[in-house]
């Protein structure tokens, strides 16, 4: 029976969670715990025996010893807690979510631009205080319909910010260094562009990019300083795609309008000036889950470690 460890973080994963994946097993399957928490020489037996690994919210360690491993499945799409290089080194495949997360990735973005757009949090926070503003700020709200959506990074998550930007009737650019297929293009009515176009003419940016060496402070103060005045830009991808002094910095000086973000260059975010700006929304880096993203993960994860096991190639590797 081959083995499957699951290395995950208990506060990142719900009990729920974890008793659906072993439900979700398949036969001929075992499924081992492995809580980050475990003392590492524990840690380290248990993965010297796994044929296979699913990871959430951890990085790993242990390369030397997983000398059974055949896959290295994460749940996520964001794979910068891992070493690449030594996955790759040590022959041991790494595959992403295969964008099971894409719809809540791209919902939340969704969120974030209609939340800054129509001044969501300060009409609530303003009604609940007693304090009603009627049309008070009605020259400060925008509609997307309209705008130019320019989405940095075009995976699975980033298209379908398209397909749902596209309903609300924005006109959508897409920078990548990958050109999407002419059929993906036409679907979502998306072209693509240079970065330092779509960052320039954009009304909105909205990061969907993997953190890598090229990723990295992509968005720094040259950058925000050549958008649009009334520009506002999202990142639920990774925080360490931006800046934050930078961004802060642009926030403060009116640079751009505003900014909706899910992630941090640190996390958990600590004492930062973000919290105290009203034109900036934020969220716990949340974009990625529901229960819905659950179950999309979990069918994925097992299926690709079946494939494997079938002497079939694993689908959405990574490939630095």
């Amino acid at each position: 029976m081959e083995k499957i460890v699951f290395l995950y973080k208990q506060a990142s994963v719900p009990n729920e969670i974890i008793e659906a994946a072993e439900q979700k097993t398949p036969p001929d399957f075992e499924l081992i715990l492995c809580e980050e928490k475990m003392s590492s020489k524990e840690r380290r037996q248990i993965v010297s025996e796994a044929d296979y690994f699913m990871l959430y919210t951890v990085g790993f360690d242990d390369v030397d010893v997983a000398k059974k491993a055949k896959l290295m499945q994460i749940l996520s799409a964001g794979y910068d807690r891992l070493d690449v290089h030594s996955l790759k080194s040590a022959e041991i495949p790494l595959a992403t979510n295969g964008g099971a997360n894409a719809p809540t990735v791209a919902e939340h973005t969704i969120l974030l631009i209609l939340a800054l757009y129509r001044k969501l949090p300060l009409h609530h926070t303003s009604l609940k205080n007693g304090q009603w503003l009627g049309h008070q700020e009605v020259l400060a709200l925008n509609e997307i319909r309209g705008k130019r959506v320019g989405i940095i990074g075009f995976g699975k998550i980033g298209q379908e910010v398209a397909r749902m930007a596209r309903g609300f009737l924005a006109n959508v650019v897409y920078s990548d260094p990958v050109k999407a297929d002419a059929r993906v293009e036409k679907e979502l009515c998306a072209t693509q562009v240079s970065f330092d176009e779509l960052i320039s003419t954009s009304d909105i940016v909205t990061i969907h990019t993997p953190l890598t060496k090229g990723s990295r402070g992509l968005i720094d103060a040259k950058v925000l300083r050549a958008m649009k005045q009334s520009a506002i830009i999202i990142n639920t991808a990774r925080g360490g795609a931006i800046v934050e002094a930078d961004l802060v910095a642009a926030l403060s000086q009116k640079l751009i309008a505003g900014a909706g973000l899910d992630v941090f260059e640190a996390e958990p975010l600590g004492n930062s000036p973000l919290l105290e700006m009203e034109n900036v929304i934020i969220t716990p880096h949340t974009a990625g889950s529901t229960i819905d993203t659950w179950w999309r993960r979990l069918d994925f994860a097992f299926e690709n470690i079946a494939r494997v096991s079938r002497g079939e190639k694993p689908l959405f590797v990574v490939d630095e």
